[in-house]
């Protein structure tokens, strides 16, 4: 992790990458906690249902343009005209869409019965597709400004949650809970174009638009299943359930989002390297990826082992009795974890960098209908436990199905028998927890001595059982940092 970019490296742009994604859920995390207790499972179920609803218009607004406009932001990261007339144009698209999805919005507000029952709700949920005009998120991860980005991040979510306790105290706050959230992200978006601007030429003279459709059609299509297959679960809880159901899933999803996140945020800061190293450098792009590939797996699997063990404790500190079922979700979830985070690596940067867009879409594509299908069939059964099965289900087959895709762009070997250590020492860490949750009463000791026993464990067996990636690999580049 030594490749430097603009006098920054990879190793501090993944410590800014980690510390912004920690802080994008922690925060919420936190106030949530908070929140359920007040505004009980049915409000936030309503909530949830309706910010999932309306997410749906803001990702027809975006268009995909946040992976494409990453990726070409980083190609051009030596050509300030260039990147000038690329935001520029990518500017002028994302309003174009923008207005798409708003007009479409007032369409279904106006005559969908399901909107009216909640037109307060969707209201302030829908002032998110307002601040959708200036999200350039896209231009700081393009220009691997990290830091940035991590330090605008914890200012509103600071202020964020210092709102979430003043205001929020009775169960008929939910619409102000609903306000502060969506104004949390649209502090996010005003800031980022205002440093923008700083850095950045807007101009509509010679612009040319066109170029980049085809390109963003495909990603567009890709972001629509992506999202679809992230969301559908909760609409359709929604329409076969109750807000209990919603309540129960979303908040099992948030902790599994928060896991997958930080976990991914170190190989996430790849995506605009490993783009530039595909076109110049392919020896460096395969150790790059393997580097990613490695480190996913010697984090993803403990992660997503040791959470299910610490379910019960989490969920009852965290939210309270009446969310306990909730921990049923999360221990299916967090299965999830491993598939997820090596999948972003090995399938979804690598197809990106190898310009696929059009097989990861139809990838997606069949991933959110084996989805579907599964909920179906399971939601109506089993409720919130059936959408995490089904959801545990279309990952697995959707790794494979990509991870086999995305084989023939990388060249080079993995460390199978680091894998084998990393698989042994996960399963007696696993084993060490179930009697530890087991012999200790306390909720808070339970959990983070869990947290803190699980980690040690796994830690000196990968030593004791001289797992090279860890010994070698790992605190090298930490060290050369």
């Amino acid at each position: 992790m030594s490749n430097k970019a603009g006098g920054r490296s990879l190793f501090q742009n993944a410590v800014f990458s980690v510390i912004y994604r920690l802080l994008n859920i922690l925060f919420p995390l936190i106030s949530s906690g908070y929140v359920a207790r007040i505004l009980t499972p049915d409000g936030i179920g309503r909530h949830a249902a309706v910010q999932n609803n309306v997410s749906y218009f803001v990702m027809l607004g975006s268009l995909g343009i946040q992976a494409y406009a990453t990726r070409e932001i980083a190609k051009r990261k030596d050509d300030k005209k260039g990147r000038d007339k690329l935001f520029s144009e990518m500017m002028i698209i994302n309003a174009f869409m923008t207005v798409a999805a708003i007009i479409i919005f007032v369409v279904c507000l106006v005559f969908a019965p399901v909107f009216k029952t909640e037109i307060k709700m969707y209201l302030i949920c829908s002032i998110a597709l307002l601040f959708n005009f200036i999200n350039v998120d896209w231009y700081f991860q393009g220009t691997e400004e990290f830091r940035f980005i991590a330090i605008r991040s914890f200012v509103i979510k600071a202020l964020m949650l210092g709102a979430v306790f003043i205001f929020i105290s009775t169960p008929e706050d939910l619409y102000k809970y609903a306000l502060i959230c969506v104004l949390a992200n649209g502090g996010n978006y005003l800031i980022n174009v205002i440093y923008a601007c700083r850095t950045t030429r807007f101009s509509f003279k010679k612009t040319n638009v066109k170029r980049h459709l085809k390109a963003l059609v495909f990603l567009a299509l890709c972001a629509v299943s992506s999202e679809l297959y992230a969301r559908v679960d909760i609409t359709m809880l929604d329409l076969f359930s109750n807000n209990q159901n919603v309540a129960y899933y979303t908040y099992a999803q948030k902790i599994i989002f928060l896991i997958v996140t930080t976990v991914s945020a170190i190989t996430a800061v790849f995506l605009p390297r490993l783009s530039y190293l595909y076109e110049t450098d392919k020896e460096k792009f395969n150790k790059l990826t393997k580097f990613g590939l490695d480190l996913m797996i010697f984090i993803s699997f403990p992660a997503g082992i040791g959470l299910a063990c610490v379910s019960y404790p989490l969920i009852d500190l965290w939210l309270g009795t009446d969310y306990l079922f909730s921990a049923f979700c999360l221990i299916v979830l967090a299965l999830m974890i491993p598939f997820k985070c090596i999948g972003d690596i090995v399938c979804y940067q690598v197809m990106l960098c190898a310009g696929q867009e059009l097989k990861l879409m139809i990838s997606y594509f069949i991933i959110v209908a084996v989805n579907f299908i599964s909920n179906l069939f399971l939601i109506p059964i089993i409720g919130s436990l059936g959408a995490s099965i089904a959801s545990l289900f279309s990952e697995v087959f959707g790794f494979i199905l990509i991870f086999v895709l995305a084989k023939k762009y990388m060249n080079f070997k993995s460390d199978k028998k680091n894998l084998i250590k990393v698989i042994i020492s996960t399963f007696f860490m696993f084993v060490v927890l179930v009697v530890y949750e087991f012999l200790v009463k306390s909720v808070t000791v339970s959990l983070f001595g869990g947290v803190l026993v699980g980690g040690s464990f796994y830690i000196i067996l990968n030593i004791l059982f001289k797992n090279r990636f860890f010994t070698k690999e790992l605190l090298n580049a930490i060290k050369s940092r």
